[in-house]
């Protein structure tokens, strides 16, 4: 893989004890005394909690406890949700343990705690539990006939609403020339880290030390705080390294209070490991999603408005109100002129697991939704799909643009780029179709995004010179992989003029930082990375004055390197940075800076894909054989990073374009709870991509970064399915995702039943 841009890469400082094997990793962390938890989940999608017998478990040799909800005060109080929304149902997950009521297949109702994982699993299958099944609710199209409700005290299966409008719909319609409609389906996928959940807690006289893997530990800390009645500032929470999250773990689930509160009762060390089983059942998953689709056109086969109705099966509960489907009406859009817009979001409860952010949250369906617009135009007006996008890109000339929607409170204002030229990058360096083997066919798809990146509401850094004789950075925004040692080091290293081995970067600790938010949402270089360049330019002054009154100089007359600190044009006048620290602490003067960047908004990424695919036509099997990827992310701290993080979205887009799904019966079981029944990508699914780096510094942040992180998942199913298209001679037309081997079989052999 290569890329245009230019600029050094050092080597990744996480690295090294990653791949020796040396990592922390919550379950490995040597915690003496721990007791393992196990949970007792309901094996019903829906039902009324009955009496629950603990007493064959207690019995077993090694048992400490068995907690249900009545066992741990404050237990069934309900989960604060992660993005409130105004004027919702209150339908929030109990927060540790479920109550009266569970509402999907898996939800934990009972804790058992044994001295290993062993008498734990043994413990909790002799749980007895008294069960009143009720009907279950499954599906989107079972949610919206309503003959049962998630909630008996709602009156139907809607959790929210949200609707918003742009120009004059109504008016282009009734003057357009021509109109089409369709419906298109984006199933359910999981997000399935190498690591999955885990927690570790450690009760002690100063409050909770907590170890979990999580991708946001001050909200950690923030909920455990509120739920156990603690002060925050006695719960340290500690992300050590993290195996994955993709958006799924920055969620605070019951089970972590559950693990949280039975420590707190028991006074001893409480830790707890999920299975895989566990993971694909109870994790929160993302989508399911219904758009029923209205376009206009005028003489020029140009599309004047767009009407579309989002169903989004949100699951039981709603964690994060509406986050999934406003990202994706607010993305759906794209990088093209549609002044008419009319787009409503209806969130429904279903007897499923609740749903939340899985890498890209939402925006890669909205830009789905927008290229297979594009592509029903050509289909039915007759021209080529780059035709009909050339005719609509937003030119580079109108930046920055409006769309008229807003994502959350703020109205979606792109940026700058030049949308149309990454687009012709990609269909250009895809160069001529390839020769097709016998009994397989071959075709072209480019698709173009754009993406919201560089949330707030803040991130934040703290920098200070050691006794050491390094700089020691804390970042609000912990890691799952991403090289956020790496990269804020080298934003601290650069703003500071040290060279990068001089600083060292410590994450996902409460204790090192105040403040917090999290790793998602594209946001780390484009939030965090502000606040690290303002921490290390501040810290640099402190040092130069305290090192100017030392040497007996004005600080304009310091030079500041690896060496210490010297008088220009007298380098015997110096200073280690050791012997620094050491003088600041003599003088009992700070050498230490804090700063939270607040961006005034998101800033937005874009690019395109294309991709050359080869279709078997006697077993409907799909390979990619060429892939190209353009990219603009704004400027980049390290291009192998950037690259790494393109490549794994790309790889994510590609299971969810094709193989991932997760599947429910009529009765609310998970049909897909092993890795033989949900597909992931492998390396034969996985090409090498070749990748281009354009580069438009925005104004949102003063770095100029737009955020790379989840810009390969979001054209990654649209590419696909135009190329599909295209190999099959325009035989088939896909509208339900993931296209999987058996729906496309269908599509090619057997139209009539192609949407099974």
């Amino acid at each position: 893989m290569t890329m245009s841009s230019e600029g050094p890469s050092p080597p990744r400082v996480e690295d090294p004890r990653l791949l020796r094997g040396r990592g922390r990793f919550v379950d490995n962390l040597p915690i003496e005394g721990a007791l393992v938890a196990r949970f007792v989940r309901s094996p019903y999608a829906a039902a009324r909690i009955g009496p629950v017998d603990a007493r064959e478990a207690l019995a077993l040799d090694g048992v400490v406890a068995v907690f249900t909800a009545a066992d741990l005060p404050g237990a069934d109080r309900p989960l604060p949700v992660m993005l409130p929304y105004p004027d919702l149902p209150d339908a929030r997950m109990p927060g540790a343990l479920a109550a009266g009521q569970v509402r999907f297949a898996g939800e934990p109702v009972a804790l058992v705690v044994a001295r290993d994982r062993y008498v734990a699993e043994d413990a909790a299958e002799r749980v007895r539990v008294e069960w009143e099944p009720l009907p279950a609710v499954s599906g989107i199209e079972a949610a919206l006939a309503a003959h049962a409700r998630v909630h008996q005290d709602l009156p139907d299966n809607v959790a929210g609403r949200l609707r918003q409008q742009a120009g004059d719909p109504d008016g282009a319609f009734a003057a357009a020339h021509r109109r089409l409609s369709f419906d298109l389906r984006i199933h359910r996928g999981s997000a399935q880290p190498m690591e999955t959940r885990a927690i570790a807690v450690v009760p002690g006289p100063q409050g909770l030390r907590v170890w979990v893997s999580t991708q946001a530990p001050h909200r950690v800390q923030r909920v455990l705080s509120e739920m156990l009645g603690l002060d925050p500032g006695r719960i340290h929470v500690t992300a050590p390294d993290v195996g994955g999250g993709f958006g799924a773990k920055g969620y605070v689930y019951p089970e972590y209070v559950a693990v949280a509160m039975a420590a707190h009762a028991l006074g001893r060390p409480v830790r707890w490991m999920e299975d895989r089983r566990e993971n694909l059942l109870a994790m929160t998953q993302e989508r399911d999603q219904l758009y029923r689709i209205e376009v206009a056109l005028d003489a020029g086969g140009r599309v004047t408005a767009l009407r579309v109705r989002l169903f989004h099966d949100t699951g039981a509960y709603t964690p994060y109100t509406f986050v999934q489907a406003g990202n994706a009406v607010a993305h759906i859009p794209g990088p093209y002129r549609i002044e008419n817009l009319d787009i409503e979001a209806v969130n429904l409860f279903t007897n499923a697991v609740p749903t939340g952010p899985l890498r890209g949250a939402g925006r890669p369906q909205g830009a789905l939704v927008m290229e297979r617009i594009m592509d029903r135009v050509a289909r039915e007006t007759g021209r080529d799909p780059a035709e009909v996008r050339r005719l609509h890109f937003i030119p580079a000339e109108a930046m920055p643009y409006a769309t008229g929607l807003k994502m959350g409170p703020r109205p979606v204002r792109y940026d700058g780029g030049d949308y149309r030229k990454a687009y012709e990058m990609a269909l250009a360096e895809l160069g001529p179709l390839p020769a097709a083997a016998p009994g397989r066919r071959v075709g072209r798809g480019v698709a173009a995004y754009v993406e919201s990146t560089g949330s707030g509401p803040f991130e934040g850094c703290r920098a200070w010179l050691g006794e050491d004789g390094l700089v020691h950075a804390a970042a609000g925004s912990s890691p799952q992989g991403q090289g956020h040692e790496t990269a804020l080091g080298l934003v601290v290293a650069r703003h500071l003029g040290l060279s990068p081995a001089r600083v060292r970067v410590h994450t996902g600790d409460t204790a090192l930082i105040a403040r917090g938010i999290g790793t998602f949402g594209s946001r780390t270089a484009a939030v965090a990375g502000p606040a690290a360049a303002a921490a290390a330019a501040r810290l640099r002054e402190l040092m130069l004055e305290l090192a100017a009154e030392v040497l007996e100089a004005a600080p304009s007359d310091l030079v500041l390197d690896d060496d210490g600190v010297h008088v220009r044009g007298a380098p015997g006048r110096r200073l280690d940075l050791a012997a620094l620290a050491r003088e600041a602490a003599a003088r009992n003067r700070s050498l230490e800076a804090e700063h939270y960047f607040e961006p005034p908004g998101n800033t937005w990424a874009y690019g395109a894909m294309g991709v050359v695919v080869e279709v078997d036509e006697a077993t409907a099997a799909v390979t990619v054989r060429d892939a190209v990827f353009v990219h603009d992310c704004g400027e980049v701290i390290h291009p192998v990073i950037v690259e790494g993080q393109v490549q794994g979205g790309i790889a994510f887009g590609i299971g969810g374009a094709l193989l991932e799904e997760v599947v429910y019966d009529d009765a609310g079981q998970l049909l897909t709870a092993t890795w033989m029944d949900y597909l992931l990508p492998g390396a034969h699914e996985v090409p090498e991509v070749r990748m281009y780096h354009l580069c438009t510094p925005t104004e949102v942040n003063p770095l100029g970064i737009r955020g790379a992180g989840e810009g390969g998942v979001m054209p990654v199913a649209a590419a696909l399915a135009q190329a599909i298209e295209d190999a099959c001679g325009g035989r088939v037309w896909l509208d339900r995702f993931p296209v999987t081997r058996s729906r496309l079989w269908h599509a090619l052999h057997d139209p009539s039943d192609h949407r099974r």
